[in-house]
């Protein structure tokens, strides 16, 4: 499953919910190998849930959809000088995993 906006998200997990079907959550990938495999019938992506939804610079505010790349957020703050107030870590090098690296899923 792969929702394009949030309406199709909370279709496809309240349908997982009433069926009382466990879902595994993706993002970019770049920890699927990280914990123990799941058991579950389907995936969730939240691949296509992507885009910035807010961004104040005055403010020091940014919001972003689950499935946004790190790359993309960091290209927008840097455009106003800014930087994320933290370092998500890139689990690629570390893990031999490929994928885009996501803050959300």
């Amino acid at each position: 499953m792969a929702p394009g906006d949030e309406a199709e998200l909370v279709a496809a997990v309240a349908d997982a919910a009433a069926r009382t079907t466990p879902l595994a959550v993706a993002g970019g990938g770049t920890r699927a190998g990280l914990g123990r495999p799941m058991q579950t019938a389907a995936t969730l992506s939240a691949a296509n849930l992507t885009g910035i939804t807010l961004y104040e610079p005055a403010e020091l505010v940014i919001s972003a959809r689950a499935g946004t790349p790190l790359a993309e957020i960091e290209a927008e703050l840097a455009g106003n000088s800014q930087r994320l107030g933290f370092e998500p870590i890139d689990y690629r090098g570390l893990f031999g995993s490929t994928g885009t690296p996501t803050i959300g899923a």
